[in-house]
């Protein structure tokens, strides 16, 4: 759980892009992920980015927020599951003698389990984003209307 998604939701995907690519930097200076995993990550998160922010912003007009940012949330993680199984099937898994169709078969396993931690990112990202448009309308209006 990175809470990508609400990044996108407050930050925007402009923003967020460069949030998300500073924080894979900084996950591979302490060892979670890799150097190598940079863009790679980088590229899965920020497509969570994106449509989780455009997500919140077409449904503004007919959703309460909690709503929104869980809808939110779990498209772009959605996303962010199918882009990381196309990154993995086009560049395969160093060690590994599947290919193809047998090698989908393995990774459809662990977007299932994403999807499982998802529902639980989505509820907080709800929360949060109804939270912030309690105390801080503002901040969700700006950026609700921009980009």
């Amino acid at each position: 759980m990175n809470l990508t998604p609400l990044i996108g939701i407050l930050a925007g995907p402009g923003l967020g892009s460069l949030i998300i690519f500073i924080v894979n930097i900084l996950s591979a200076a302490v060892g979670h992920g890799g150097w190598g995993l940079i863009g790679a990550n980088t590229l899965i998160n920020i497509s969570e980015i994106f449509v989780a922010f455009y997500v919140f912003k077409a449904t503004q007009d007919r959703l309460e927020l909690f709503t929104r940012g869980a809808l939110a949330a779990i498209a772009g993680l959605l996303v962010g599951n199918a882009v990381f199984i196309l990154v993995m099937l086009i560049s395969g898994i160093q060690g590994v003698q599947l290919s193809g169709v047998s090698l989908l078969i393995y990774l459809v396993q662990i977007p299932i389990l994403n999807l499982i931690v998802a529902v639980a990112e989505a509820i907080v990202t709800g929360f949060v984003v109804d939270y912030l448009g309690k105390v801080w309308p503002d901040l969700i209006q700006w950026f609700a209307h921009t980009t």
